[in-house]
């Protein structure tokens, strides 16, 4: 066995690549440190948190149960148990460990800002906010607390407050870059109130990863737009968008592959028998690309009274894939397989699966939306698990809905947006998609313009609420007062009133985004 001091060194050495991002590499050594010392705890903790970041959360919460076995009482390791429950959808169990961890006596501020992040995942963000409060009390000195508590405060819909909290991070921690990202979007900024100056001399200091530059790019090309300057704006986008664009591995041709399989896949003529999918009238699903307004509509109907607006939920396409793992001999090898394989599966029981993962958050309202735009690859297969669900569809301009898109930093998903031709090629193949689905089920999916919405909000409201069999009511008119929680990239707008100052916005760089008009001219669109 390792000597205590070679344990030592392995582990930091491990921890360090975790916390730099190679993920393979902490893998590699957190397993080496698991087989040379399995007595030591912290080396199971690290490899379950090295798993749940590879996505593999039932690896990680077997991992991590072996160091609950030696020390039950560890505040980190039942915590780490907690997110590997989360990631799992076992809700109850998770939120049995974070009740528990709650009660705990003389927390510190990482113990704080650890329960903080389990209720933001949880989607309790109230509690995440006074748990993130606590920890910027008890220890002021370091900035993530004060961004955790930025994004709860904007999450709860306090955007004076966030921005307090986040010049408060950036004041601790300059190179915290990602920070700067999440100020710059609070607010439009003007010319008596921007951080340009700032982000600027930051940028000219250099950065330590890739990703800082990306974020300080997008933070700098957004106050640009927001004060006129577009040259400089979408210089600074372009910039950024490439660098992101750099460090992706992503096939554009396979995202594009695959949405012709679902086509072939589910023809017109598969849907003409008789439904067998689960009757539950509960799910509203909100579905497009992301920009095009997907958010106001959640807003819109989750200030409804019968309404609950559960969030971006992946809990479809979950459920699908654990479907298509029951079918008898059946064992995907490539996602085409995958699709041929999902046109097979019981929808009856997908239906009722995919209900009964989304509790304990739904239930307690006799309708729930689920707005995970990319479910538009899975209209058809809703319709099938789901036939009383309602599907509604946001359009938008091509060229607004891409530049929307483009300028966009997202977390992790839409990899497809980060170069121009990619995302007129992804839109393209998602209209191709939504006219089959429309020519499959005539009159199932509602499509609402982001334009009509805006430009006529009373009536497109009416037409809304009337689609989902829901009767009216004045406060679907005044989403903007609705207190419920947000975290989309959408979080500041939805705060405001509707306004139609989005619409044509893309005009501003007609001539920059000139490779992405080429693509839609060619394929036929009026621009």
């Amino acid at each position: 066995m390792a000597n205590s001091r070679d344990i030592g060194s392995e582990h930091r050495a491990a921890w360090k690549r975790f916390q730099e991002g190679n993920l393979k590499g902490a893998w590699q050594l957190s397993q080496a440190l698991n087989r040379n010392a399995p007595g030591f705890l912290p080396g199971w903790d690290l490899s379950s948190r090295v798993a749940l970041a590879l996505g593999d959360p039932s690896a990680a919460l077997t991992l991590i149960n072996r160091a609950r076995e030696k020390d039950a009482d560890s505040f980190a390791y039942a915590s780490q148990k907690a997110y590997c429950l989360l990631a799992l959808r076992r809700l109850d169990e998770a939120n049995a460990i974070i009740q528990n961890l709650e009660q705990c006596d003389a927390k510190s501020a990482p113990e704080y800002d650890t329960l903080g992040n389990l209720y933001s995942q949880g989607k309790d963000q109230a509690s995440a906010q006074r748990c993130f409060e606590q920890a910027v009390e008890l220890d002021p000195g370091k900035s993530h607390y004060f961004m955790n508590l930025g994004l709860a405060r904007q999450a709860n819909g306090d955007l004076d407050g966030a921005e307090i909290a986040f010049d408060k991070a950036v004041g601790l921690n300059p190179q915290d870059h990602e920070t700067w990202l999440h100020r710059s979007r609070l607010r439009k900024q003007t010319s008596r109130r921007n951080h340009v100056a700032q982000i600027h001399t930051r940028i000219t200091q250099g950065f330590s990863s890739w990703r800082g530059e990306v974020s300080m790019r997008y933070a700098l090309a957004k106050e640009y737009e927001d004060l006129n300057d577009y040259a400089q704006s979408f210089e600074q986008l372009q910039q950024g968008a490439s660098v992101r664009r750099s460090h992706m591995q992503y096939d554009s041709k396979a995202d594009l592959d695959a949405i012709n399989d679902i086509i072939d896949q589910f023809p017109v003529d598969s849907f003409a028998e008789e439904n067998s999918g689960h009757d539950s009238h509960e799910p509203i699903f909100i579905v497009g690309l992301p920009r095009t307004g997907t958010t106001l509509v959640e807003r819109i109907l989750g200030s409804h009274s019968a309404v609950f607006a559960a969030g971006e939920l992946n809990n479809f396409a979950e459920n699908l894939t654990r479907q298509v793992a029951l079918l008898p001999s059946e064992k995907p090898a490539n996602r085409r397989q995958f699709i041929a394989a999902a046109a097979r599966v019981d929808y009856g029981a997908l239906g009722e699966t995919y209900v009964s993962s989304t509790r304990p958050h739904t239930g307690h309202t006799s309708r729930f939306i689920d707005k995970l735009p990319l479910n538009f690859l899975y209209c058809g297969l809703i319709h099938k698990a789901l036939p009383n669900a309602r599907i509604i569809n946001l359009t938008r301009h091509p060229m607004d809905t891409c530049y929307a898109m483009y300028k966009t930093l997202f977390k992790h998903a839409y990899p497809f947006s980060y170069d121009q031709q990619e995302l007129a090629q992804y839109y393209l193949a998602y209209r191709k998609l939504m006219t089959h689905w429309h020519e499959a089920l005539p009159g199932k999916i509602l499509d609402i313009s982001y334009e009509q919405l805006t430009c006529n909000f009373a009536d497109e409201c009416r037409n809304i609420l009337s689609f989902c069999d829901l009767p009216w009511e004045d406060s679907c008119l005044e989403f903007h007062k609705n207190a419920a929680p947000s975290m989309t990239s959408s979080l500041a707008q939805v705060r405001q009133p509707v306004y139609t100052s989005s619409i044509g916005r893309w005009r501003n760089y007609r001539e920059e985004l000139s490779p992405m008009e080429a693509v839609f001219t060619a394929a036929g669109l009026t621009l």
